[in-house]
């Protein structure tokens, strides 16, 4: 009989907790392995980012450096600290280990570089994109659900606040840091262009004062023609005079010296329109890399505008939230002193009909 009285009392109390639980909010799905994959994400960005700037900032004085000089910089070792073969892309590979920042690097291998590196700011930028597109379309899917609308208004409304907000300042600030990197290369792409602009001016100019030597007596006959009367009033006038000087030289020449002369003037072309190619595919990369900064600026403003929205949204909700328990526990407390005021009341009259009855 004992037994029996302990087990229906056992089964009430299942009962009774049964119910219980049907009257509280249902438990929540667990989405810690949703956000623990933008996290894993994020971090894989940031780790990108980071390995990018620290590649570019290692190599800038051998980039830079486009004179024969011997560089040595600090103990860095791209095989051992720098992989890239994790990107989202067949076509990507890790080519910082084919450099050596030990040895100069040759025009060929600057633009490799200034192309990988447009190409990898790029790629985060697009995985970043991603990034805001799965939250958005997250929040539109939590906004769709009326049940989970309700529960968040009702039980989590502070928790399901802030998780946009903490997402939004995740992207804001891989934005930030790429836009530093893109920076970083924008500079460096702008100075290489300065100084092979002022390298092919100053050879040019070199190349341009070197006259060949010859032992005909020019500057005597240069002298003789100076002291023709009217000469400077025919040059003023559209004379021939140079003309007819160039011809006297060349007559003087001979066929050596003139065939040198036109070996000269070919190597001067062809070194003048190979560093015209050059600055040409510099600037075609630099303006590139411009645009691309362009971009990540407008982007990283309109991060900026919204990451700030959501979060004086969070904080206004919280704020909401933090009203909404100063109330209830108000509430609670006038209703634990009604109850005890109850209790008081009823005890009290208890002892009065106790007392009347014992009087009677």
């Amino acid at each position: 009989k004992i037994v029996n009285e302990i087990s229906s009392k056992s089964s009430l109390e299942k009962g009774k907790n049964k119910h219980r639980n049907d009257l509280l909010p249902p438990v929540k799905n667990n989405t810690r392995g949703e956000q623990d994959e933008f996290l894993k994400e994020a971090y894989r960005i940031d780790s990108h980012i980071n390995n990018l700037k620290i590649f570019l900032l290692s190599i800038r004085k051998v980039y830079l450096n486009t004179a024969s000089q011997h560089y040595t910089p600090s103990n860095f070792s791209y095989n051992d600290s720098f992989n890239l073969s994790t990107f989202d892309s067949n076509d990507d590979k890790n080519f910082l280990s084919k450099f050596n920042p030990s040895t100069n690097l040759t025009d060929k291998e600057r633009d490799e570089i200034d192309l990988q590196a447009k190409m990898i700011i790029q790629q985060c930028l697009d995985r970043i994109k991603k990034l805001e597109e799965s939250e958005k379309k997250r929040q539109n899917s939590v906004m769709n659900n009326t049940w989970n609308k309700i529960l968040s208004t009702a039980f989590s409304a502070e928790g399901h606040d802030m998780l946009p907000a903490i997402r939004s300042s995740i992207t804001w600030y891989l934005n930030k840091r790429l836009t530093e990197v893109s920076m970083i290369q924008k500079n460096q792409q702008e100075t290489r262009i300065m100084k092979e602009i002022e390298k092919r001016e100053s050879t040019l100019y070199k190349s341009a004062s070197i006259r060949p030597s010859t032992p005909l007596p020019f500057p005597t006959m240069i002298n003789e023609e100076k002291e023709i009367p009217g000469k400077h009033d025919d040059e003023l006038n559209g004379g021939t005079m140079v003309t007819d000087d160039d011809d006297d030289i060349e007559r003087h020449l001979t066929t050596e010296q003139k065939m040198m002369l036109e070996m000269e003037n070919e190597t001067m072309m062809k070194e003048l329109a190979t560093s015209l190619e050059q600055v040409n595919q510099a600037e075609k990369a630099l303006l590139e890399i411009s645009n691309l900064q362009s971009v990540l600026s407008n982007h990283l403003a309109v991060q900026t505008q919204q990451t700030d929205r959501l979060y004086a949204e969070a904080i206004a909700t919280t704020d909401r939230v933090q009203e909404g328990n100063l109330m209830l526990q108000q509430a609670r407390q006038r209703a634990s002193d009604t109850r005890k005021w109850v209790l008081t009341f009823l005890i009290i009259a208890s002892f009065i009909l106790l007392f009347l009855d014992w009087y009677d």
